[in-house]
């Protein structure tokens, strides 16, 4: 006979019978004729887990790590449904062994969400996020930095999950979303005051999915009177009104107030530490013109910018930090800031494009200069109509907007 040797996680020896337990490497007999080929990695791995099979049984423990490795072999090969296979396999055995929501499973879920994310299979993702979040929940105080964290994560993929959805659906990810930011921030308030610099990203993510919030509910070709109903009153979003126009208007108020004291609060936060964080003052400020102006709040908008031009200037701010805010125009809708946009998931669908972009921020002379698929001038001729309607911050000079020629661009359709 021969023996093959594979280390074995400490959280799996920790389940082993003693004799086995008293080294982190298991000793496997291989029968006469079952010798492991060399340079086959997937029927070395299925040998490997048909031994332990007939040893220890189906569901035993250490099946765990092997069936781990191969999947993480199918995913690095490209084979990922066999891969998905392995990790779910891996999954019911550690849930099997050491409980639903033992923290040790949480790597597999991670890899679970990485290879149906690669499908695009966002039913799947979203289960798994759910679940991986109602781990945490289970194994962290509702203080701990991890859960928050993690809070954070899922609320920012719903954001993403928004994009890959229609109608009620795509607006009740944006729902849930915005409860596990508002539950994150009250723990951070509660652990660091409401005024601290953790709040920041937390604040900016608010201001972000309340802006889409407000621009779905106005939107008549987005969200039906219905969808918006079914998106918010299974969320504990009720509303006194019946008739559409007020439905409509209740909920676009009560987003875009609560994404403007968002802002405003870290407009605050920055406010404090003047003139030590005059750059970062004056682009909370532009940000939350950029708010105003992706929700038709123009006026609101041109005062926001003018204040921090002048913010600027009287705390002395270089031509180079003035150009970096100012210098160039700048897409609001839909809204996002700096680091936090979308991820190109789906960027297989776009046209590329030079435009002109005068003082109003209205796009005009648009060229296509390509188009993903290329399907005979449709694409082009859609992307155009898409492009003329989406609002840009100008370019400002001395504190006023001032038109900006060949600004090149990529428009990306999404659901």
């Amino acid at each position: 006979m021969k023996s093959i040797l594979f280390k074995v996680p400490l959280f799996i020896i920790l389940f082993l019978p003693p004799a086995m337990a008293e080294t982190n490497e298991l000793e496997v007999e291989i029968e006469k004729g079952d010798e492991l080929p060399t340079g086959n990695w997937e029927q070395d791995y299925s040998l490997k887990i048909s031994h332990l099979e007939r040893e220890f049984g189906a569901y035993h423990v250490t099946l765990i790590a092997p069936l781990n490795d191969l999947a993480m072999a199918y995913q690095k090969s490209g084979a990922v449904l066999k891969a998905i296979e392995m990790y779910e396999r891996a999954l019911h055995i550690n849930k099997v062994n050491l409980g639903v929501h033992n923290l040790s499973q949480a790597d597999l879920i991670e890899r679970l969400i990485e290879n149906y994310s690669s499908l695009q299979d966002w039913q799947q993702v979203a289960a798994k996020m759910h679940y991986l979040l109602w781990v945490y929940r289970r194994n962290f105080d509702s203080s701990d930095d991890r859960l928050v964290a993690m809070m954070e994560r899922v609320g920012r993929w719903y954001r993403q999950a928004y994009w890959q959805h229609q109608g009620g659906e795509a607006l009740s990810f944006l729902v849930e979303a915005d409860d596990l930011v508002d539950e994150a921030l009250a723990i951070v308030e509660l652990q660091a005051g409401p005024d601290a610099n953790q709040l920041v990203s937390l604040l900016h993510l608010s201001s972000i999915i309340n802006a889409q919030i407000a621009s779905d509910v106005k939107n008549v070709f987005r969200q039906s009177h219905r969808d918006i109903r079914e998106a918010m009153i299974p969320n504990n979003r009720g509303t006194p009104y019946a008739n559409e126009i007020a439905v409509r208007e209740y909920y676009f108020e009560q987003s875009f107030y609560k994404g403007r004291r968002a802002l405003n609060r870290v407009i605050k936060i920055f406010e404090k530490n003047l003139p030590e964080t005059t750059v970062d003052y004056a682009q909370i400020l532009v940000y939350q013109g950029d708010y105003y102006l992706a929700l038709n709040r123009k006026w609101n908008a041109m005062k926001n910018y003018r204040k921090a031009f002048a913010v600027l200037m009287d705390n002395n701010a270089s031509e180079e930090e003035i150009r970096f805010i100012f210098g160039e125009p700048r897409r609001v809708k839909p809204f996002t800031l700096p680091g936090q946009e979308l991820s190109t998931l789906t960027d297989k669908s776009y046209i590329d494009a030079l435009v002109d972009i005068p003082a109003n921020g209205w796009p005009r002379n648009i060229r296509i200069l390509a188009s993903q698929p290329n399907n005979g001038g449709e694409r082009a001729k859609r992307g155009k109509h898409s492009v003329a309607a989406t609002r840009y911050r100008p370019r400002f000079e001395n504190a006023e907007p001032v038109p900006t020629e060949n600004v090149s661009l990529r428009y990306v359709f999404r659901k």
